[in-house]
């Protein structure tokens, strides 16, 4: 068993396109996980992460603020306590669209999953 504060300065910095900070908090390096990964975000007003997908399934547990998802040609308006569920391969981003931070969880079906977009630029 691991007992994992969020405390952001004993985990990998998530650094994607979006550059919204976070850490990953369960991950092989810091627990030994083999089949998932959750990772912890914090989006600033006006942030957002733009639209990508996965070779896995992943949720997205909103604690705080009101953002908009994209999944697919979809877009919903959604605030703390939902969490929105993305299935393997469906084009998905976020948006800030309050005036307070957001904080977030994504929790990956997968361990180090991909994160890619429709550009030539295959990863982040």
């Amino acid at each position: 068993m691991a007992v994992l504060p969020h405390t952001h300065n004993a985990y990998d910095p998530i650094n994607t396109r979006s550059n919204i900070p976070g850490a990953r908090i369960i991950t092989a390096g810091t627990c030994g996980a083999t089949q998932m990964e959750l990772w912890e975000q914090y989006m600033p007003p006006g942030g957002e992460i733009p639209r990508h997908y996965h070779d896995c399934e992943e949720s997205l547990t909103f604690l705080s603020g009101e953002v908009e998802v994209t999944l697919g040609e979809e877009r919903h308006r959604v605030g703390a306590d939902t969490t929105v569920f993305v299935p393997e391969g469906v084009l998905h981003g976020v948006r800030n669209v309050g005036e307070v931070p957001v904080r977030l969880i994504a929790v990956f079906a997968r361990a180090a999953p991909a994160i890619l977009y429709l550009d030539a630029d295959k990863s982040a």
